[in-house]
């Protein structure tokens, strides 16, 4: 375990300790040798007995740096670190100041390790980051991508009733199951449920452990319109890939939904859209048309979910797809707007009179191409680009975290009946 040069013996050994005060047997033998012990005063206190002379070490750990190289020049030294010296620890830093061969690294077992362990979860795909004087991004975007397991080592200011606030008002479209891990390995080592916007004390340290599960369904939650997306089924590699609950709402109000009356859902996705259609009124019919073998599944998952007859799917790319469907009173465009040159004439073809298209795309592009085709046909054309962040509380305060742009069309035929 050790990294001292052959035949030569390291100046500084730095000794992995758990939670109880215990080393792993590679460690024993520096440790029982040492005639100089340094560390933070919460390891040192496991080695009271130890003849070695204590150097207590506290404050920023680089402040440990000039103290350790003024031993070193004296003779060798025990650096205690926690656990595994080079997991978020002080190894790293170690190697920036001090060549290789006077150094030798004796690990322990990782608080991440001992937890993932007690809790019986594989951790090979793990995401493990530290919140240790750093910011909550890196979480942010492993829990947007909807990593399926998650640990996180916390800090004073990040702590896990923070965390489980910061996660609620991110309203994800995937759900996680959490537990707070604390003091692992000694006698007052525990490990509880963490809920969403808990707000309890841990005992530190502690690490968060957030594991992705299938959403559980809550017709509870379901209002009359905009349905929280955490209750749909989603891509497992890409849960963020769906119509927001914000947009799905903007998306219904541009559509001037008829009481009955033939929609289409182009590139539906996941079906969120023509799931919120479908449910607002039974005398709608509503067809979802996605190319997609997994969108097409996940639609067809959903509609079982949400109990709805009046919504079909159709396998298949669109235009081709279209000609055997009833000719539509709304049409919703979604799928990033692929393929627009060959969609809208079809669409304008077949629209009844009054009929409304509404549009989403990603990017200004694809909506300029789209903008400039239906007003060159005439067409009443609006376009919003809309920008929605939502606020997520932190230990300082509130900070905004945005979803992705969107620029929403709709569009009017110049034959249309409606205003």
């Amino acid at each position: 375990m050790a990294t001292a040069a052959p035949g030569r013996s390291p100046q500084l050994a730095v000794v992995g300790v758990a939670g109880d005060g215990s080393v792993a047997s590679w460690g024993i033998p520096p440790l029982s040798q040492a005639r100089v012990l340094a560390g933070a005063p919460h390891l040192l206190r496991h080695f009271t007995d130890h003849p070695a002379r204590k150097i207590p070490l506290t404050g920023p750990v680089e402040s440990w740096i000039p103290l350790l190289q003024q031993e070193m020049a004296q003779g060798s030294l025990v650096l205690l670190a926690s656990g595994d010296p080079f997991f978020f620890g002080i190894g790293r830093l170690l190697t920036e100041y001090f060549p290789a061969e006077q150094l030798a690294f004796y690990p322990q077992v990782s608080s991440v390790q001992l937890a993932l362990n007690h809790l019986q979860i594989p951790w090979q795909e793990a995401t493990i980051l530290s919140l240790h004087g750093r910011g909550v991004e890196r979480l942010q975007d492993a829990l947007k991508q909807g990593s399926p397991l998650i640990v996180a080592l916390t800090d004073p200011e990040h702590t896990p009733t923070v965390l489980a606030r910061f996660i609620s008002d991110l309203r994800l479209p995937v759900r996680y199951q959490a537990w707070v891990c604390s003091q692992l390995g000694s006698p007052q080592e525990q490990i509880v449920p963490l809920q969403e916007g808990q707000n309890s004390s841990f005992s530190n340290p502690n690490v968060v452990v957030l594991r992705r599960v299938e959403p559980e369904p809550d017709p509870h939650r379901w209002p009359l319109v905009g349905i929280p997306d955490d209750q749909f089924y989603t891509f497992p590699d890409q849960p963020g890939l769906i119509t927001k609950q914000p947009i799905r709402l903007l998306t219904l109000g541009s559509l001037q939904l008829p009481q009955e009356g033939v929609v289409w859902d182009i590139g539906a996705g996941t079906g969120s859209v023509a799931i919120e259609i479908a449910r607002l009124s039974p005398q709608l019919q509503v067809y979802a048309v996605e190319r997609n073998a997994a969108g097409i599944c996940l639609i067809r998952r959903n509609r079982q979910r949400f109990g709805l007859e009046n919504l079909q799917v159709i396998p298949g790319a669109a235009p081709q797809v279209l000609a055997d469907l009833p000719d539509p009173d709304r049409v919703v465009l979604g799928g990033g707007g692929k393929g627009i040159r060959n969609l809208l004439p079809v669409v304008e073809a077949r629209l009844r009179p009054g009929g409304i298209l509404v549009a989403n795309f990603a990017t200004l592009e694809t909506c300029s191409e789209a903008l400039q085709w239906l007003r060159s046909r005439g067409w009443q054309v609006r376009v919003d680009h809309v920008q929605i962040s939502r606020s997520a509380v932190l230990a300082e305060g509130t900070r905004f975290a945005p979803l992705n742009p969107v620029y929403l069309l709709q569009g009017i035929p110049s034959n249309s009946e409606s205003q």
